[in-house]
């Protein structure tokens, strides 16, 4: 039975919060120790970006049958099968020994966890009225707390033990997310016709398998062999025609997508693509940047990382006091806000060196805080302001597909990204890695000064280290250049959006 506004449901709240958490912390975790899982298995970087075009494949077929599975089993026990999914997932990928076992782990993981987000998001909506604002504040700072643990915890377990701790470590939540589950409202399963045909989402999911292997694939093998992504593009679109023409148009599908058909959603929804897209991107590099780059421990590391989400929660909590205040914050100021506070963070970042120090970094990371909560909360508002209450399941279920193919693309673009900046920067370092060149010479000479005990061969290797080190910080460094540049891009383009809708 519906609660009555007067009801204090906050044990709904908890449940709301604890189911958002859990995909997030996860993958907060695995972000951060991305090369030390590669290492694991031995898999490379265009395995790991693999890895997450399998989740991302897996989570958007998942969050495409959503309300037919919720409809079919009831949204109790669906959560519930997602949180078992999750959890297998997590026993697969903890224990591989192959990329492929790694993959197929991240795969079922995909399946479980697509339904966290989207069954909190809507469990909000059916608080009541008066509780709905913080049933918002919950959800928003639950993701926010699971992206921020993800990191940290991540580096407290690298230090405790090895990489197969970042997927054994989720297994001690499931428990409080079958509880959280169990607390939720039963809404009992529905007898209404499934829409579409059963075989149709065979070909839905080869559809979208080869179109996010056309995404991963697109930096390797543009110049190389640019066919090979012809057929990939023609392979997806076939499949998208037997779709079709297996489950032809009826009125009622053009009435169900024609509610979404507004322009502030669709502009949102580029918004979420592009802001999902960053982040997951700055998710994969930092680590990068504090461990490899400026040497940071990796606890420390982990530590610094977290700043930026911890202060998300605080920019996320000052906007939410802003919005009942007399004069609450326009949706466009609070948006270019957001963007100039990423170019500056990108700006910042792309100024550091090596001797840079972890309270300076942590002070550039706020700033890429406030971007992350006053950005996407000002998306949030206008991207669902005109859709009606009817169809908002259905919008949250689609945007929550933009953002598993964002997130994954920018995996994929980050890694490929690196490589090439690395491989650019490394020949051009290499040029002075000779006996010919007086830098090499002096830099021997000071390291047979400071390392007597050495010998010529491991002063080479020392190096060869600083060479690999010297490339990784240059590559990061043009990212937040670029990152910077978009940024701006972004924020220039704020005053045409708001014209638009």
């Amino acid at each position: 039975m519906p609660q009555s506004s007067s009801a204090r449901p906050l044990p709904q709240l908890l449940a709301i919060a604890l189911i958002a958490w859990l995909e997030f912390l996860q993958n907060g975790m695995l972000n951060f120790a991305s090369s030390h899982v590669m290492g694991g298995v031995g898999a490379g970087p265009e395995e790991f970006s693999l890895a997450a075009m399998a989740y991302a494949l897996c989570a958007v077929v998942a969050l495409f049958n959503h309300q037919w599975c919720v409809q079919r089993l009831g949204s109790r026990r669906h959560l519930q099968i997602s949180v078992a999914l999750f959890g297998l997932g997590a026993l697969i990928a903890g224990n591989a020994q192959t990329p492929t076992a790694f993959i197929a782990g991240r795969a079922v993981q995909g399946l479980g966890g697509a339904a966290f987000f989207t069954a909190a998001r809507l469990e909000v909506a059916q608080l009541p009225p008066a509780w709905r604002a913080a049933g918002l504040v919950a959800f928003g700072q639950a993701l926010l707390l699971g992206s921020a643990l993800g990191p940290l915890l991540g580096g407290m377990i690298l230090r405790a033990g090895n990489w197969r701790g970042i997927f054994w470590a989720i297994l001690p939540c499931l428990p409080a997310a079958l509880w959280a589950a169990q607390r939720l409202p039963l809404r009992p399963p529905a007898t209404s016709r499934p829409r579409y045909h059963s075989s149709a989402f065979i070909w839905l999911m080869a559809a979208a398998f080869l179109l996010q292997w056309l995404i991963q694939q697109l930096p390797y093998q543009l110049f190389g062999h640019p066919q090979r992504l012809l057929g990939l593009l023609l392979a997806a679109l076939g499949c998208y025609a037997v779709l079709r023409l297996r489950h032809p148009g009826r009125a009622s599908d053009r009435e169900h997508w024609q509610a979404l058909k507004q322009p502030a959603y669709l502009l949102g929804l580029l918004c979420y693509s592009g802001c999902y897209l960053l982040v997951s991107a700055n998710s994969y590099i930092l680590p990068a940047m504090a461990i490899q780059a400026l040497g940071f421990d990796v606890p420390a590391s982990g530590a610094l990382l977290a700043i930026s989400f911890f202060a998300g929660m605080g920019f996320a909590m000052l906007y939410a006091g802003l919005l009942r205040s007399r004069r609450p914050p326009g949706l466009a100021p609070t948006m270019l806000c957001g963007c100039l506070l990423l170019a500056l963070y990108g700006w910042l970042m792309s100024g550091l060196n090596g001797e840079a120090t972890k309270l300076r970094l942590m002070l550039i990371l706020l700033l890429h805080g406030g971007f992350m909560s006053l950005f996407i909360m000002a998306t949030a508002q206008r991207t669902f302001r005109d859709i009606a209450p009817a169809a908002f399941g259905h919008a949250y279920q689609t945007k929550n597909i933009v953002r598993q193919v964002s997130i994954s693309a920018g995996i994929a673009l980050a890694t490929v990204f690196m490589q090439a900046r690395n491989a650019l920067h490394y020949s051009r370092l290499g040029e002075n890695f000779s006996w010919n060149t007086p830098q090499f010479v002096d830099a021997l000479h000071q390291l047979r000064q400071f390392m007597p005990d050495l010998s010529d061969t491991q002063r080479l290797g020392v190096l060869a280290g600083e060479l690999a080190r010297q490339a990784t910080l240059l590559s990061c460094l043009d990212f937040f250049r670029l990152e910077s540049w978009i940024a701006l891009g972004l924020a220039a383009s704020v005053p045409l959006l708001r014209k638009r809708v």
